[in-house]
């Protein structure tokens, strides 16, 4: 099973092996798929990997240190008004967005971490968010 989660923490446990802490004491498998460290807080969105059982156990460790939050956003791209200019490319943390040989814009919408990024840069409103 793969759940995507934003995380917030403080700098109360910024210094703190949260992630790691949280891998060795559940057995979940962590990817960090973006992290914005600071030195009041951070931000992260991460991708954790394993039973139903051991990310809810994951998800119940990390929010003693912070805030977790599930990823329910769908984004999607109206295909009718792309006009591939590229501006959503640049903005994507975790490359979801491309262009191919073809210089056309592809969007590989089941990786997306619904980071919203692509929606504030398209000049098109070519791109939606559904919850």
């Amino acid at each position: 099973m793969r759940k995507r989660v934003y995380y917030w923490t403080d700098s109360e446990h910024i210094n703190k092996p949260v992630i790691s802490d949280t891998i060795l004491n559940t057995g979940v498998k962590i990817n960090i798929l973006k992290a914005k460290v600071e030195p009041q807080e951070a931000f992260l969105i991460l991708e954790l990997f394993g039973s139903k059982e051991t990310i809810e156990k994951a998800l119940n460790y990390l929010s003693k240190f912070g805030e977790v939050e599930e990823i329910s956003k769908v984004i999607k791209r109206d295909l009718e008004k792309c006009v591939h200019c590229g501006c959503c490319i640049t903005q994507c943390p975790i490359n979801v967005i491309y262009m191919d040989e073809d210089y056309n814009v592809v969007f590989k919408e089941e990786d997306c971490v619904g980071c919203k990024n692509c929606l504030k840069a398209c000049p098109f409103k070519a791109i939606e968010i559904f919850e």
